[in-house]
Order: structure tokens, then sequence, then C-alpha cells
């Protein structure tokens, strides 16, 4: 599962802004900006919106880098279960295929 498989599916642009500002967040959190808060709020989402979206991003993050630091491995069949249902949702969110492509 490619990690911004999320690009591919059909999305609300408002949900897209909201995946963009998260995976910016998590990956170069330094260049977050003024102009990524006005881009939520233009999509419509209100500061206490743009709030959540940060602390569970950094949330994430945190426990992340617990299990990392200390070792822990995800149970296999926990794991595989979430693969699953991940490619599920990905499957069904994904347009179409049109007649002979």
């Amino acid at each position: 599962m490619q990690k911004d498989e999320w690009t591919l599916v059909t999305l609300e642009e408002k949900d897209r802004a909201l995946l963009r500002f998260a995976r910016k967040l998590n990956d170069t959190p330094s260049e977050i900006s003024v102009v990524d808060m006005e881009s939520l709020r233009s999509a419509g989402f209100t500061d206490q919106n743009i709030f959540d979206v940060v602390v569970i991003v950094a949330y994430f993050n945190f426990m992340n880098r617990i299990a990392d630091g200390l070792g822990v491995v995800p149970e296999l069949e926990k794991q595989e279960s979430s693969e699953r249902h991940l490619r599920e949702v990905m499957d069904s969110q994904r347009p179409a295929a049109r007649p002979n492509e």
C-alpha cells in the first residue's frame, strides 16, 4: 500500500485539503505556515478543526516514536487485518474502470 494512495481516489476538495495539510505536517512540520492555515479556512475548516487535526497528527507521531523507540512490532494478524481493511476502503473509493481500458 502506497502511503499517499488517497490521491488516487475520488474525494471532495475539502477532504483533499485536509489530507494535504496532514501529510505536510507529518512529513515537513517546519514548513507549515499561515498560508496552510488560510488554505484550510478557505476550504471551510474552523480553527477548532485545524487544532483537532494538528493534535491527531502529533499524537500519532508521538505514539509511533514511543513504539519505534521501544522496538514494538505490530502483531502480524492485526497488521494484515488493518492492511486488508485499508485496501477494501481504497478499492471502494476508486473510480470504476471505463470499458476498453
